[in-house]
């Protein structure tokens, strides 16, 4: 049953389709959650909102504008499909009013961005149970995704999105690496060489036989999206890397997301997470793990590696 509170206290909704139980309603008056001290076990989201509490107001004010703007979006959204399983099961009356009451609450959130723009007082605190606390003009909002397993992609959205106007190079400690590491890879066009009956595709050390040399174009379609996914997969972990946050290497696993074209690795057990388009790396059993010492080379910078795949294994190659 939910339970609604007024002012001052919040609103908790029971689980509902896999929900989980969430600080809904939020706008608490007066106290924050007290600041995480151990950044050793923070996320880089988690350590981004910690170095922002110190920072220039109009860069906390940023952040916490794209954060809000992103929580309303995930409520309204959520009070729109409570709405849509409503209809299909003959109007009920409980998910109607729990969508009307998620509509409210999401709807306090413009009135918060407006104060923001006004200029009143941005503060960010993460709580013990590393939660982050956005308080503007004395009310304040847990930044908590109306679906639990959404949570850590729903921060990277956030991180992505604030870094995307931000230098966020200054929130980890510097590895003393060269060059800057692009967020995304760049057009990839691998080299092509032929042999009586065969192709070989290959870039930077990975290659891909085909056996055969007819329909070449699709050919041609498969091996550039392969190495696309894996070059931008790598330069989003460097990038991670870069930023000091542990990977978890033997761990990692691709995932889908519900709903959006993009695929989710969680990189280590405090919740680091990248959100990248890698359909062909999810769909084709075992591939992943295959490319995966070449992808660790690339953002350790350790000895070079080098793979060779066959494209009729994973169900490339077309007559």
């Amino acid at each position: 049953m939910s339970q609604v509170a007024q002012m001052g206290k919040f609103i908790s909704i029971s689980p509902l389709w896999g929900l989980v139980v969430v600080c809904l309603a939020g706008l608490v008056h007066g106290a924050v959650p007290d600041t995480a001290s151990d950044t050793a076990q923070a996320t880089r989201f988690q350590r981004t909102a910690q170095y922002l509490q110190d920072a220039p107001p109009e860069q906390r004010s940023d952040f916490a504008a794209i954060a809000l703007s992103s929580l309303a979006r995930a409520y309204f959204a959520e009070a729109k499909l409570a709405r849509e399983q409503a209809r299909k099961g003959g109007a009920n009356a409980h998910l109607m009013s729990w969508s009307a009451r998620v509509d409210r609450y999401a709807s306090q959130m413009p009135l918060l961005l407006e104060d923001i723009e006004l200029g009143f007082p941005v503060t960010l605190a993460i709580g013990g149970d590393k939660s982050l606390a956005i308080t503007v003009a004395g009310r304040t909002v847990i930044l908590s995704h109306p679906r639990l397993y959404e949570q850590n992609a729903f921060e990277q959205d956030i991180l992505v999105a604030f870094c995307a106007q931000h230098s966020c190079e200054q929130v980890s400690p510097d590895s003393g690496k060269a060059a800057p590491i692009p967020v995304s890879a760049l057009k990839i066009r691998p080299q092509w060489s032929f042999r009586e009956g065969e192709s070989v595709c290959a870039y930077n050390g990975i290659s891909v036989r085909f056996n055969t040399t007819r329909n070449m174009a699709n050919s041609r379609l498969i091996c550039e999206q392969f190495m696309q996914e894996v070059i931008t997969l790598a330069d989003e972990l460097a990038w991670q890397w870069r930023h000091a946050v542990s990977i978890d290497w033997d761990r990692l696993e691709i995932q889908p997301t519900p709903s959006r074209p993009e695929h989710m690795l969680q990189l280590n057990t405090v919740g680091d997470t990248v959100l990248v388009t890698v359909p062909l790396l999810y769909r084709s059993a075992g591939l992943f793990r295959q490319v995966l010492p070449w992808v660790r080379q690339r953002v350790t910078e350790q000895t070079d590696v080098s793979v060779e795949l066959e494209a009729d294994r994973y169900g490339w190659q077309k007559p």
